[in-house]
C-alpha cells in the first residue's frame, strides 16, 4: 500500500477536521453545521482511496470514477444551495488537495510519481465536474432568462393588445352613447369629444386649455350670461370636485340655445394622483321630448287596448301579462289588476298549455303565428265551450330581436253557432228536398202511365183527349223538377252528379237535343252549328240533360223571332259548347251567383215554363262531374253566351 493511500486510510478523520477549519475560516459558512460543512467529502476521500488501492484490490477503476463524479454532483448541487459560485468550489477541491499533502509533508511521508498523479486526477475529475456543470447551468440561467424575457414580452403584448380592445370598447361605448361625453387631461387640454357632445354644442373637438371652454363651446346660465370658469362643471371636476345633474345652458353656432345636465368628475391615476376629468350632459329637451312622444304612445296604446272589441295583451319572455286590455281580461275571467305582472300559468292555467308553445315559438323565430283557432272552456259562459280566433306577433328591439308577444283574440263562439245553425238549417233543406222528390216519384209515375194509355185508347172522346194530352204535358214537366231535385241533393249531399262516360258522338247528340227542342217550340228558330273532331268518351244522356237546360234556359229568356245557338267545337284534346241567344243582358251582379242553386239570372222572355231555377245548377254540376267547367258572359251588344269546355275523355270514378 503506498504511503497516500495509507494516509487516507488512517489519518481520515484529521484531514477532515483540517479542511473544516480552513472552510470555516475562508468561506461564507458562517453558522453552518458539521455536517453541512462536510457535505459529501468523506465520500470523496474513500472514492480517492479506492482508486489509490485499486491496484492491489483488484477493484475497476473506472467504476470508482463514476462513484466520484456522483459524488462531486451532489455536493457541487449543495453548495450552490448554500450560495457558492464555480471558483468557490474549485478552491475546497484544491484545498482538499493542500489537506492531504499538507500531512504527507509532515509526517516525512515518502509519496511516489505515480500515487501523485492518481490523487490530481481524481480531484481533477471532481474539479472539472464542477466548472462543466457550471457552464451548462449559465447556459440554463441564460436559457431561463430567454424565457422569462419572451415570457415577459408576450404577456406585455397580451396586456397592450387587451388594453387596446378594452379602449376600442370603451370608445365604441363612448361614441353610441346618447349622452355627450368629454374628457380633459390633467393639464385641462380636452382631448376626447363624442358624437352626441358634437351635436349639443354644434363645434367639434378642439384641444384647447380651460381659459378658451366658455367662448369656444357657449356656456352660459340660465340668463344668458357667460359662465365663469370657476363655475364650468369640467374645470370643477379638474380641481377634484364631484358635480351631479347640474344644469347648463349651451349657446350654439346657428344661434339656438340647449339646455343641458351636466355631470363631472376627476379622474385618477393608478397611483392616485390627478389624472384628468370626464364630463357627461344629458340634452334635457330632447329627453323631454321623447318623454313626451313615449307618454302620448303609451296613451293612444291604453285607447286603443281598452275600445277595440278584440282582446289584446302584451306578454314578455317569460310570458308575464305586460299589458292587457279589459276585452281579453273578461274572455280569460279574470280582472285587468289581478293579470298585470303574472304569468299566463297564474292567470289561465287551464288555458296556458295550449298557447305558450306557440309564444315561445315566436319569440325564437321572430315569425308571427295567425289565424290560430282555439276551441277551450269559456269562463265568463259558465265552463261552456268557447271558440277563439288567436294572432300571435313578435314585439322587436331596435335591432330586431324579439322582446315580447303580442297576442289579439277574437272571441268567435256566436259565429261558430251561427254557421252550425246555417249548416243544420241546410242539410235539413237538402234532405227535405230528396225525401219529397223521391216520395213525389212514386204517384207521379202512375199519372204519366195512366196518361199515356189514355191516349193510346182509339175511341177517346177529344175533351178527354186533350186533357190526357195536358196530364201526360205537366207529368213530364214534373218528372224534370223531380229530377233537377234529385240531381241537386246528389250535388250537395252525394259528392256531385254521378255520370257513366262511355264513347259517344257529340254532333249526333246536339242533333238529336235541338230536334226534340224544336217539337217543343215549333215558334223559335234553333240553329247548330258543329266543326271539328267532336268524338269523344262523356255520359251521353247527362250531356243530353245539360244541352236541354241550356237551350231551355235560353228559349225562356230570349225574345221571340231572335234565333238561339247551339255552337259545337272540337278543340285538341278538349270540346266546347257554346249556347247564344239575344234579350236583356243578365246585370252583372248576378252574374258572379248565376249558377247557385235557386237562381235566376234574367227576366222572362218568350218563355212561359216555370221551374225551381235548378237548371244551371245542374249544367255546373255535370260539367263539373266530366273534369270541365261552364261560364257566362252578357252583355246588349253580344247578347247572353253560355260556354262548356268538356275534356275529351271524361274521368271515370271508383
Amino acid at each position: 500500500m503506498g504511503a497516500l493511500a495509507e494516509l487516507l486510510a488512517t489519518r481520515r478523520e484529521d484531514i477532515l477536521q483540517r479542511f473544516e477549519r480552513e472552510v470555516r475560516a475562508h468561506f461564507p459558512v458562517e453558522g453552518q453545521p458539521r455536517s453541512v460543512i462536510r457535505d459529501t467529502l468523506p465520500q470523496l476521500l474513500d472514492e480517492l482511496y479506492g482508486l489509490l488501492s485499486a491496484p492491489s484490490t483488484g477493484e475497476s477503476p473506472s467504476a470508482i470514477r463514476g462513484q466520484l463524479l456522483q459524488t462531486a454532483r451532489e455536493h457541487r448541487a449543495q453548495r450552490h444551495a448554500l450560495g457558492y459560485d464555480v471558483t468557490q468550489i474549485v478552491r475546497e477541491y484544491s484545498l482538499v488537495r493542500d489537506c492531504i499533502l499538507g500531512l504527507i509533508e509532515e509526517s516525512g511521508g515518502v509519496v511516489v510519481l505515480s500515487e501523485q498523479r492518481i490523487l490530481h486526477r481524481g480531484l481533477d475529475l471532481a474539479m472539472s465536474d464542477a466548472v462543466a456543470n457550471s457552464e451548462h447551468g449559465r447556459d440554463e440561467e441564460r436559457q431561463r432568462g430567454e424565457e422569462e424575457r419572451t415570457a415577459l414580452l408576450e404577456r406585455e403584448r397580451t396586456a397592450r393588445a387587451e388594453a387596446e380592445r378594452q379602449r376600442a370598447l370603451l370608445e365604441g361605448v363612448i361614441a353610441q352613447s346618447g349622452d355627450a361625453i368629454i374628457v380633459a387631461d390633467a393639464q385641462g387640454v380636452l382631448r376626447l369629444f363624442n358624437s352626441e357632445a358634437e351635436r349639443q354644442h354644434g363645434v367639434p373637438l378642439k384641444e384647447i386649455g380651460p381659459r378658451e371652454w366658455v367662448e369656444t363651446y357657449g356656456l352660459s346660465d340660465e340668463a344668458g350670461h357667460p359662465l365663469a370658469l370657476e363655475r364650468v362643471p369640467l374645470y370643477r371636476a379638474l380641481q377634484g370636485e364631484h358635480v351631479r345633474d347640474e344644469p347648463l345652458w349651451l349657446h350654439r353656432p346657428d344661434g339656438t340655445r340647449l339646455p343641458v345636465s351636466v355631470t363631472a368628475r376627476p379622474l385618477r391615476g393608478p397611483d392616485g394622483t390627478a389624472a384628468g376629468a370626464v364630463y357627461s350632459a344629458r340634452d334635457v329637451a330632447l329627453r323631454r321630448a321623447l318623454a313626451q312622444e313615449r307618454e302620448e304612445a303609451l296613451a293612444l296604446l291604453d285607447t286603443l287596448l281598452a275600445t277595440v272589441p278584440v282582446g289584446l295583451s302584451f306578454l314578455d319572455k317569460e310570458l308575464r301579462y305586460v299589458r292587457i286590455n279589459p276585452t281579453l281580461a273578461a274572455i280569460n275571467g279574470v280582472s285587468v289588476e289581478q293579470t298585470l305582472g303574472r304569468t299566463a300559468w297564474e292567470v289561465i292555467p287551464h288555458i296556458a298549455p295550449h298557447i305558450a308553445p306557440t309564444c315561445r315559438r315566436v319569440l325564437e323565430t321572430g315569425e308571427p303565428e295567425l289565424n290560430l283557432e282555439l276551441s277551450i272552456p269559456s269562463p265568463r259562459r259558465g265552463g261552456a265551450p268557447g271558440h277563439y280566433l288567436v294572432s300571435y306577433a313578435p314585439v322587436k328591439d331596435g335591432e330586431g330581436r324579439p322582446i315580447m308577444v303580442a297576442a289579439a283574440v277574437v272571441d268567435i263562439t256566436e259565429l261558430k253557432r251561427f254557421e252550425e245553425r246555417l249548416r243544420q238549417t241546410a242539410e235539413f233543406r237538402e234532405r227535405f228536398l230528396g225525401i219529397v222528390s223521391h216520395d213525389l216519384r212514386n204517384p207521379l209515375s202512375i199519372i204519366t202511365l195512366s196518361a199515356t194509355l189514355l191516349l193510346r185508347q182509339e175511341a177517346l172522346p177529344e175533351r178527354a183527349l186533350r186533357l190526357a194530352q195536358r196530364i201526360s204535358l205537366n207529368a213530364e214537366q214534373m218528372a224534370r223538377m223531380i229530377g233537377d231535385l234529385l240531381d241537386l241533393t246528389r250535388g250537395r249531399l252525394g259528392g256531385g252528379i254521378p255520370i257513366s262516360p262511355a264513347p259517344c258522338d257529340l254532333g249526333s247528340l246536339g242533333r238529336r237535343v235541338v230536334s226534340e227542342l224544336e217539337v217543343a217550340h215549333p215558334a223559335r228558330e234553333l240553329r247548330l252549328e258543329a266543326r271539328g273532331d267532336l268524338q269523344g268518351e262523356w255520359d251521353q244522356d247527362r250531356l243530353a240533360q245539360l244541352l236541354g237546360n241550356l237551350l231551355r234556359n235560353a228559349v225562356d229568356y230570349s225574345p221571340e223571332g231572335t234565333p238561339i245557338t247551339l255552337a259545337l267545337r272540337g278543340e285538341g284534346e278538349q270540346v266546347r259548347l257554346e249556347v247564344h241567344n239575344q234579350g236583356e243582358p243578365i246585370a252583372a251582379e248576378v252574374l258572379p251567383g248565376l249558377f247557385e242553386p235557386f237562381r235566376r239570372g234574367q227576366t222572362r222572355g218568350s218563355g212561359s215554363t216555370s221551374g225551381l231555377g235548378l237548371g244551371l245548377y245542374i249544367v255546373q254540376q255535370i260539367a263539373a262531374a266530366h273534369g270541365g267547367g261552364v261560364e257566362a258572359r252578357s252583355t246588349r251588344e253580344e247578347g247572353t253566351v253560355f260556354t262548356v269546355r268538356l275534356p275529351r275523355l271524361a274521368p271515370r270514378r271508383g
